[in-house]
């Protein structure tokens, strides 16, 4: 005779024990997929914040590399004007601005500095531009990724070395 390898009363026990742990099964499951979602969300929003302070830099940094070799400088209805000399040519002015539009930007000379972005809502929430001395111009920029509500701020002062007042 055959043996089958167990008790009567042992059958259909693999499929009780099934039952039993698919409920188990289906709670880790929903527990580690919740886990990969919000780390997945915290890394957007880190990449965001990242852009936020990238395109913040990169606007401070433009202005303040056109501010160091100056010829004038005009602060006009918050507006930055700053006659500069690009290379061997003759001197022009450049323009700095934000836009007053519903998700205000920097520009320079029309052309947007800070913007939309792939990583985040970027918008400029402050710009400011005062004269604190003869040659001498302090400026203040704020930026907001929307997104994550996430402020980054640059103030800087800048001596111009050029050859007007």
């Amino acid at each position: 005779m055959i043996e089958t390898g167990g008790n009567e009363s042992e059958r259909g026990a693999g499929l009780l024990e099934l039952v039993a742990a698919m409920p188990l099964l289906v709670i880790l499951c929903a527990a580690l997929a919740t886990a990969f979602v919000f780390g997945l969300r915290a890394y957007l929003f880190l990449l965001g914040d990242w852009a936020l302070q990238e395109q913040v830099g990169y606007a401070m940094e433009r202005m303040t590399a056109d501010l160091r070799y100056a010829e004038d400088v005009k602060i006009e209805s918050g507006d930055l004007k700053v006659l500069c000399r690009a290379g061997s040519g003759s001197a022009v002015w450049v323009a700095y601005r934000k836009t007053q539009e519903s998700w205000p930007r920097m520009m320079l000379d029309g052309q947007p500095l800070t913007g939309q972005s792939t990583l985040g809502r970027i918008a400029v929430k402050t710009f400011a531009a005062e004269r604190v001395g003869a040659r001498t111009v302090l400026l203040r920029l704020v930026g907001e990724n929307r997104l994550t509500g996430q402020e980054y701020e640059l103030e800087t002062a800048v001596t111009w070395t050029g050859k007007g007042t």
